[in-house]
């Protein structure tokens, strides 16, 4: 039942439209205000990662570019962030820092601090986009498997059905018939699932990564 309900997206919708001016605040430039508060720089990373030497600037190998994973938890705060907002509205993510990091001269300057940031976002969801179009494409793969080995089972059951029947043979036949009927259902439904359903959130998470490669960011103070 719930992922027939998934396939009428507007009832979720209308109340979003109702929450969104409490919500989120707007940028001067009409941009809506996605904001992370941040203890340090690092704190955009999972645990034990850190930024390396020379991140995101010229003398940073342009083969093999650092790609940093973000803390799963701020990822996932991020996605259910994109999923209340409208596809088409645009992002502004506002990182707040404290106070005494930005004025820190052992620290990278804000400057330095929103390239190493926007970097690190754009790589790792560049990174993670590219891995859900692989996913979607494995899906497609294993559909089309599926609903081939499906139609199979149900036309190999159709021809089971209409052969003959010894009453004084044994069960074998009618057996086999219906075990391959029900693989056959149940191989074409998960087929079905894929094509109508099962794609649908890996699509969702690709386009939320491509918006937050889009979306500039800045800086502020605790």
């Amino acid at each position: 039942m719930k992922r027939v309900i998934r396939l009428f997206p507007w009832r979720r919708q209308a109340v979003q439209g109702e929450q969104l001016p409490k919500r989120y605040a707007k940028s001067p430039e009409g941009r809506t205000i996605v904001r992370l508060s941040l203890s340090s720089p690092a704190a955009l990373l999972m645990p034990f990662d850190s930024f390396p030497a020379h991140f995101g600037s010229a003398a940073e190998s342009e083969a093999c570019p650092s790609v940093l994973n973000l803390n799963q938890d701020l990822v996932d705060y991020l996605f259910a962030r994109l999923a209340e907002l409208d596809e088409a509205e645009p992002l502004l993510l506002r990182v707040s820092l404290p106070a005494n990091d930005l004025a820190d001269p052992t620290v990278p300057t804000p400057g330095d601090s929103i390239q190493e940031l926007q970097v690190a976002i754009h790589r790792y969801f560049a990174y993670l986009e590219s891995t859900r179009r692989e996913n979607l494409k494995q899906l497609a793969r294993d559909a089309c498997l599926l609903g081939l080995l499906g139609t199979g089972a149900l036309g190999l059951s159709v021809v089971l059905e209409g052969s003959p029947v010894n009453p004084q043979a044994s069960f074998a036949l009618p057996l086999l018939n219906q075990g391959v009927t029900v693989f056959g259902w149940l191989t074409f439904w998960e087929a079905l699932a894929n094509a109508l359903w099962n794609w649908r959130p890996l699509y969702r998470q690709l386009r939320m990564c491509q918006r937050l490669q889009q979306a500039p960011l800045e800086l502020d103070a605790l």
